[in-house]
C-alpha cells in the first residue's frame, strides 16, 4: 500500500526511515524585504547567493570561495502569462535547516545523512500578482534548487511554456556528456569529453572538472509530473548552458494544476571524482519512503536467457532456437541457484514477444514454456523470477491494463518485472517523446501500481533516474546506458574501454542502471556476428564494485560460467551494500572502488585502452588480517588477441598493506577480502 511519505524521525526505525538526528527546524521568516539572500552548506565550503536583480530571480554558486556558477537567471514561463523572468519582487525569505540519518531499503551505504540549509526567497510578479517561491538546500556535497508556484487566485490549471534556468559554468571545465535527444536513444550513447564551451546540447547528468581541479555534476532530482530537463548553450556566453524541457505533442511544457514544486536543479560538487560517485545529495532531495511495508523487497543478483539472444544463439521468438523453453530457463534456475542469485529472467517466454505488435499479451506463455512448471521448479530452488514486459513502446494496452497484469502476477507468486519500451513511445495513440510529461506519468504509474501488488521494477529504454528510488524503493533499476547490449550494436569495437571508468560519474549520479555485466567470454559469437566485449574478462569481475544496481545480472550463460575460474567470485555476491568507497579515479582513465557487505569487502579495479599499474593502499580495511582472493588478468592476457586468462591468488592482507595492481589496457582486477580469523 502507497501511503504520504513519512517525515517523521524515529529511533530505531526500519528501512527507508528516518533514523536519528535533529529533523528541519521550524522555518524562520524574515520581515524585512530581503537583498542578497546567502545560503551555505553546513561545513561553510559551498555558498549559493540568491537575489532579485531587475526583477528576475537570479543566483550564483561558490565551492571553497572561488565562483563555480557565475550569476544566472532564473524564471518559468506561462502560457498566457508575461514572463516570471521579470517584474517580480522580493517579499520575504525563510530558513531552515536539518541534520539526519535515514535508512535505505536498499543501497550504497547502509546508513545517509541528509544535513543542510535551506533558503525560501518568496517573490511576487507586481503587474499579476503571480507568486513564485525559489526553495535553495544547500549541502556539504552539492546544491539543489526548485521552483514552486504557491496555491494562488487564477492558477488552478496552467500550462508552462519554458524553463529558463541558466547555469553560468567555467567554460573551460573540461565536460563528459551526451547531446540531448527525446527517446531512449539518447540514453544509449557514448560519453564525449570536450571543453565546456564546446558543447551545445546535453543531456543530465553533466560532468565537470574546472581548471582549479574541483568536479561537478549538473543533474535533476524528484523528477515527477514534469518533462526532462535537457541542456542548450546559451549562444552567446561561453559555458552557459539554458535549460531545455522536453515537448508534449502539442508543444507546450507541462501542464498543471494547483500548488506544483517542479524537481530539484542539482549541482553535485567535491574535491575529486570518488566524492561524486560517493555522494547520496540526489536520493537526499527525494523524499522518504512512501511505503508502509518494503518487507517484500530485497536486493540481489540475478540470471536468465538474455546475453544469449543478444548473441543470436537463440532467439525471442516462437521456434526451432526459441531461448526461454521449460527446459533452458530450468538450466537458469539451477544456475542461480548454484551461484546464490535471487532470480531468474526469461525475455521470450509469452506470446508475442520479438515480434512487431501494437499491444501484446502479457499472461499467456508461448507454447514450449510451461509457466507453472517454472514457477514451481524455481520456488523449490528458493529463486523468483522475473517477468519481461517488452511493449515496443506502443504504451497504450499496458497502461491500460496494469492492475489485470500485476493482479495475476501477484497471484502467481511473481514480484519482478523487466519493462521495455523500445523502439517508439505512444501513449494515448499519439507518438511522442519518452521523456515528456506524459511519458513520466506513465513510468510513476507502473511503479505505483506494482507497488500495490508488491512488485519490483526493472524498467529499460525509460525515464533518466532522479534518486526517486528513495520514495519508491520498488524501483529498482534501470537501463538508461550503453550497457552490455551494446557490444553488439556499435560494431565491431563495441563500448570503448573508456566509457566504463566515465559512467560511475555520470550516468550512475542519477541512481542504479541495469549496465548487465558479468559476460566472462568476452569473445562468445556463436552467430558469427563479428562483434565482442571489450574488455578482459578479468575486468568483467571488477565491474561489480565499480557499478551499482540493488539488482544485478550475472550476464553470462550457464555454460560460460562453468568453463571460466571467474565464475567462482561471483558466488553470493551482493548487490546492496554497507559502504562504499571510490579510492582512486580518474575520470575516463581509471576507477578504483571498494564496497563492504558485513565484514567482507569486494574491490573492482578497470582502466581504459593503456595499460596502467596503480597502487592501492587498503586502509579502508578494519582491524585485524584479511584473505584477500585476488582475481587478476594473467601475465599474457592481451584486451584484442588473449582477453580470457585470468590467475587467481589467495593472500593475507592488512590495513597497512599497499598492493600494487598491474592493469593490462581494458582489463582488472577484482579482489575480496574476508577476515582471516585468529
Amino acid at each position: 500500500m502507497v501511503s504520504k511519505p513519512n517525515r517523521r524521525a524515529v529511533l530505531g526505525a526500519t528501512a527507508g526511515a528516518v533514523l536519528t538526528g535533529a529533523l528541519a527546524a521550524p522555518a524562520a521568516a524574515s520581515s524585512a524585504k530581503p537583498g542578497r539572500v546567502i545560503t551555505s552548506s553546513p561545513n561553510g565550503r559551498v555558498r549559493v547567493t540568491t537575489a532579485v536583480v531587475d526583477g528576475r530571480l537570479r543566483y550564483e554558486v561558490a565551492y571553497r570561495d572561488r565562483v563555480l556558477v557565475a550569476s544566472s537567471g532564473l524564471g518559468l514561463d506561462l502560457a498566457g502569462r508575461p514572463s516570471l523572468t521579470s517584474g517580480l519582487v522580493a517579499e520575504s525569505v525563510e530558513r531552515r535547516s536539518a541534520d539526519e540519518w535515514w535508512r535505505p531499503v536498499w543501497g550504497t551505504d547502509a546508513r545517509v545523512r541528509n544535513n543542510y540549509r535551506e533558503s525560501v526567497l518568496r517573490t511576487v510578479q507586481r503587474e499579476t500578482g503571480t507568486r513564485l517561491d525559489l526553495i535553495v538546500r544547500v549541502f556539504d556535497d552539492g546544491v539543489g534548487f526548485r521552483y514552486r508556484l504557491p496555491a494562488q487566485p487564477g492558477l488552478d490549471a496552467y500550462t508552462v511554456t519554458a524553463e529558463r534556468t541558466e547555469f553560468a559554468l567555467p567554460p573551460t571545465a573540461t565536460s563528459w556528456s551526451l547531446a540531448a535527444g527525446n527517446d531512449w536513444r539518447a540514453d544509449e550513447k557514448h560519453y564525449r569529453r570536450a571543453p565546456l564551451a564546446e558543447v551545445e546540447t546535453a543531456q543530465t547528468p553533466l560532468t565537470l572538472v574546472t581548471s582549479a581541479g574541483h568536479h561537478a555534476v549538473l543533474h535533476e532530482a524528484a523528477l515527477i509530473d514534469y518533462p526532462s530537463m535537457t541542456l542548450v548553450a546559451d549562444g552567446t556566453s561561453p559555458g552557459t548552458m539554458t535549460s531545455e524541457l522536453i515537448s508534449l505533442p502539442d508543444g507546450n511544457k507541462a501542464h498543471l494544476k494547483g500548488e506544483f514544486s517542479t524537481p530539484w536543479r542539482t549541482l553535485t560538487i567535491g574535491d575529486r571524482a570518488g566524492d561524486l560517485a560517493e555522494s547520496h545529495l540526489t536520493e537526499n532531495l527525494n523524499e522518504p519512503c512512501a511505503l508502509d511495508d518494503t518487507s517484500w523487497i530485497s536486493s540481489g543478483t540475478y540470471v536468465g536467457v538474455w546475453w544469449e539472444l543478444q548473441r543470436r544463439h537463440t532467439t525471442w521468438t516462437a521456434g526451432p532456437k526459441h531461448g526461454a523453453t521449460t527446459e533452458r530457463v530450468k538450466q537458469y534456475i539451477d544456475l542461480a541457484k548454484e551461484a546464490g542469485a535471487r532470480s531468474v529472467l526469461a525475455e521470450g517466454w509469452n506470446t508475442g514477444a520479438g515480434g512487431q505488435w501494437t499491444g501484446q499479451d502479457f499472461l499467456t506463455p508461448q507454447p514450449d514454456f510451461d509457466l507453472t512448471e517454472v514457477l514451481r521448479y524455481a520456488r523449490e530452488n528458493g529463486v523468483g523470477f522475473i517477468a519481461h514486459n517488452e511493449t515496443r513502446g506502443f504504451v497504450d494496452y499496458y497502461d491500460e491494463h496494469l492492475d489485470t497484469i500485476f493482479a495475476r502476477y501477484a497471484e502467481l507468486g511473481i514480484h519482478a518485472i523487466k519493462t521495455g519500451y523500445a523502439t517508439r513511445f505512444e501513449l494515448g495513440g499519439v507518438p511522442r517523446s519518452t521523456f515528456d510529461q506524459e511519458a513520466v506519468r506513465h513510468f510513476q504509474r507502473v511503479i505505483d501500481t506494482a507497488a500495490r501488488y508488491q512488485i519490483m521494477i526493472n524498467a529499460h529504454e525509460a525515464i533518466k533516474p532522479t534518486g526517486l528510488a528513495r520514495t519508491y524503493p520498488n524501483m529498482m533499476t534501470g537501463e538508461g546506458v550503453a550497457g552490455m547490449e551494446q557490444q553488439n550494436y556499435m560494431g565491431p569495437r563495441g563500448n570503448p574501454p573508456e566509457q566504463a571508468t566515465i559512467l560511475p560519474f555520470t550516468r550512475y549520479m542519477g541512481g542504479p542502471a541495469d549496465y548487465t555485466p558479468g559476460v566472462l567470454n568476452v569473445t562468445w559469437d556463436p552467430a558469427g556476428l563479428g562483434t565482442r566485449v571489450q574488455t578482459t574478462s578479468a575486468a568483467q569481475l571488477a565491474l561489480y564494485s565499480v557499478f551499482f544496481s540493488p539488482l544485478q545480472m550475472l550476464a553470462d550463460t550457464p555454460e560460460n560460467y562453468h568453463a571460466h575460474p571467474g565464475f567462482e567470485y561471483l558466488k553470493n555476491l551482493p548487490a546492496s551494500w554497507d559502504e562504499t568507497r571510490f579510492l582512486d579515479c580518474v575520470i575516463g582513465d581509471y576507477t578504483v572502488a571498494a564496497r563492504r557487505k558485513g565484514d567482507t569487502w569486494y574491490l573492482g579495479a578497470i582502466t581504459d585502452e593503456l595499460d596502467r599499474t596503480l597502487r592501492v593502499p587498503l586502509h579502508f580495511l578494519g582491524p585485524g588480517r584479511f584473505l584477500a582472493e585476488i582475481y587478476r588478468d594473467a601475465a599474457d592476457t592481451d584486451w584484442h588477441d588473449n582477453p580470457l586468462p585470468i590467475d587467481v591468488e589467495t593472500r593475507t592482507v592488512r590495513s597497512s598493506t599497499a598492493l600494487t595492481l598491474r592493469l593490462p589496457a581494458a582489463g582488472g582486477t577484482a579482489i575480496r577480502f574476508r577476515p582471516a580469523g585468529g
